[in-house]
């Protein structure tokens, strides 16, 4: 391995921003998202054999590297009282009511104070970002920006595909050149929005699943090598609530890593959202039936009842979450 080569920098100073990672993305160039930071950061990943590494050395940098994002996660959101994390599937398409949804949920609670975290990837997450993106903006603005991102509505079905999986870290450029159509949208409102009328957010996405893109929205973005350690950091620092949006597996993890927290210590508040259904057809307890789980487990607890929240209306999700800020 060649240390001096490296992609990154594994003492950096501040977190990532969106032109550090996508600065060599042309809208007009279908090959330019394989030369952005961003992937080549993800192939070297690759390379070095993702987690666990194949270089002693590559393990070494890339945890001094982490060690600097979570110090500079940590920086930064100690300037803010109020932190509210939001999860959910990374499948949610962008022409899908909950991924609306969940951007209007996260414009009002930026608009309200709250600083908004995420897993920084596609789907919820994205919707997320994207809400709290346009904060300073008119709903009327974030309406326009979910309609023009809708015209391409979800990812390449084989994204999982981009990076070969022989060792070579080489860049599949057809997949490479579909996620450019499906990114460059999100770019162009990132772009047409200048710098000091951006809501402020950040995303923490980690290369291990690097295939997904970064959400350009997140101001900022604290990306990690080791999965386990944003997992972790994740369910950590929504410290006014973390809000679950429809997801699956990854999600459903985090649910239950919160809930362990909440038991065992200060019980922060859990807001299960869904789409809109029939009485008792709830998300949280047909598709996946967390509600009855997650009332045994926490039942015990005084907070229960005041800091556990399922519904399917938007504005009751602020609402709850204004009554429980901390300052």
């Amino acid at each position: 391995m060649d240390e001096m080569s490296i992609p990154f920098n594994p003492l950096r100073e501040d977190l990532y921003t969106p032109d550090a990672l996508f600065g060599a993305f042309d809208p007009a160039d279908s090959t330019s998202y394989e030369r952005c930071a961003d992937i080549k950061i993800l192939s070297y990943f690759w390379r070095m054999g993702t987690n666990p590494t194949k270089f002693t050395g590559a393990a070494t940098l890339e945890a001094l590297h982490d060690n600097s994002i979570s110090r500079g996660i940590s920086r930064y959101i100690a300037k803010f009282p109020n932190v509210v994390a939001i999860m959910g599937g990374h499948g949610m398409k962008r022409n899908d009511p909950a991924y609306a949804g969940v951007a209007h949920i996260a414009y009002e609670l930026a608009k309200s104070g709250f600083l908004l975290i995420s897993g920084g990837g596609p789907g919820a997450m994205e919707a997320t970002h994207l809400g709290a993106f346009h904060s300073n903006k008119s709903e009327a603005e974030l309406d326009s920006a979910i309609a023009l991102l809708a015209k391409v509505p979800q990812l390449p079905s084989n994204v999982d595909k981009l990076v070969a999986k022989d060792g070579s870290g080489k860049i599949d450029s057809q997949i490479s050149s579909a996620l450019h159509a499906w990114l460059a949208p999100a770019l162009s409102i990132v772009k047409s929005i200048p710098l000091d009328e951006q809501g402020l957010s950040i995303g923490i996405p980690t290369w291990l699943y690097g295939f997904e893109p970064t959400t350009p929205f997140a101001t900022l973005s604290g990306k990690y090598f080791q999965n386990s350690i944003r997992e972790d950091g994740l369910v950590t620092m929504g410290v006014s609530g973390i809000i679950y949006a429809e997801g699956s597996a990854g999600t459903i993890q985090e649910i239950f890593q919160d809930a362990a927290q909440n038991y065992y210590g200060e019980f922060c508040p859990m807001i299960f959202f869904s789409s809109p259904a029939a009485d008792g057809q709830h998300y949280w307890e047909i598709k996946y039936p967390v509600r009855p789980l997650i009332q045994a487990l926490l039942d015990v607890k005084k907070d229960f009842a005041t800091k556990v929240l399922f519904t399917e209306d938007a504005n009751a999700v602020v609402s709850f979450l204004e009554k429980l800020r901390r300052v």
